[in-house]
């Protein structure tokens, strides 16, 4: 499915904003709500995140004044995320091999909790730990 993403209004009575750069390039893959644009109005400077994961096909370019509501660029949501992905979220291996290792990790750490007798500064006697 390719979306189209429309400049949101980033306020009352502005009516275009101008792209002042584009994050990604033409034919990257990015993740839903990754930062894709900064675009400047006349009061403030925004990010424009991405609608939906997928391929990005720009519409416009930097510099441009595009009218709100008009299209910046298509997202491809049918595409998958290329294996050299540096998003946080991706699998980069399977939980099994992080449990195993957890596990490893956890024999190899000796029992360090103190089970003998500390004093009780309260009542003078020995309490359980």
């Amino acid at each position: 499915m390719i979306l189209e993403m429309k400049v949101p209004s980033p306020g009352e009575s502005i009516t275009e904003v101008e792209i002042a750069e584009w994050l990604v390039q033409d034919g990257d893959y990015v993740e839903k709500d990754q930062a894709i644009a900064e675009v400047d109005s006349d009061k403030a400077t925004l990010e424009l995140p991405a609608e939906a994961s997928g391929t990005i096909t720009l519409k416009a370019e930097e510099g441009d004044a595009v009218a709100v509501g008009q299209v910046v660029c298509l997202i491809d949501t049918a595409a998958k995320a290329p294996e050299t992905s540096t998003y946080e979220g991706g699998d980069e291996g399977s939980n099994e091999d992080v449990e195993e290792d957890l596990a490893k990790d956890q024999k190899a750490v000796p029992n360090t909790q103190n089970h003998e007798k500390a004093p009780n500064p309260a009542k003078g006697t020995y309490a359980s730990v």
